[in-house]
């Protein structure tokens, strides 16, 4: 699974699976930050909610983040693309890819995103008329860094899909040219995670392995 929310723990425990492998934080930290008072971890709702669980179930939970993010043609970053059906990268850094696509427009690769990545919605900025050709694909919470731009805009690229940002990071790309695509940072994900559960599967046939989708918890209206 992305994340080992209470519904995917209460999914897990009625299918009676019992080891959790997890991309996201199981427990939600506390903040030495000065900017407003906080719990400690223990007594947060949604620690105590999921620590119920696991210790109702006597379950394991594994956490595999930046270890599986750059694993070449299996994690995170390339499952993203292999489902977008983006052929070998023109640039790869370590986290980071881009790709040349056939050229369309900005909205047309916008809901060729919301397709292939099965999210309910995608948000983007730029000129949705605009051709595209030259893609960087920053998955996850890279957008929640305005930095993750550099490295495509220097590669020249000529739009960004992001998994999850801030208010900044779109703004930044505004200004430097770049059409933004947003996805979500579970729908970026969750082919890495899908591609980790069939390994699984396929390596330990005589144990049950389930991908569970953590999904889109919100509505816009």
């Amino acid at each position: 699974t992305w994340t080992p929310s209470v519904k995917v723990l209460t999914q897990a425990a009625a299918e009676n699976l019992n080891f959790v492998l997890t991309h996201e934080i199981l427990w939600f930290p506390s903040s030495k930050l000065e900017w407003y008072a906080t719990l400690a971890q223990e007594d947060r709702p949604h620690n105590i909610a999921r620590r119920k669980i696991l210790d109702q179930h006597r379950m394991v939970v594994c956490r595999c983040h930046s270890n599986w993010d750059p694993i070449e043609g299996e994690g995170i970053a390339d499952s993203c693309a292999r489902t977008l059906g983006f052929g070998a990268p023109i640039y790869r850094s370590r986290y980071l890819r881009m790709y040349e696509v056939e050229p369309q427009t900005l909205a047309q690769l916008a809901d060729h995103c919301k397709a292939r990545l099965a999210v309910p919605q995608v948000r983007v900025a730029g000129d949705l008329s605009r051709v595209v050709r030259k893609i960087g694909i920053a998955y996850g919470g890279f957008g929640q860094s305005w930095q993750c731009l550099d490295e495509f805009i220097v590669q020249r690229a000529d739009a960004v899909i992001i998994g999850e940002a801030i208010d900044y990071t779109i703004r930044a790309a505004i200004d430097a040219g770049l059409g933004y695509i947003e996805t979500t940072h579970v729908g970026s994900e969750n082919p890495g995670m899908a591609s980790f559960a069939r390994l699984l599967k396929e390596r330990l046939p005589g144990i049950p392995v389930r991908f569970i989708d953590a999904g889109h918890p919100w509505v816009y209206r």
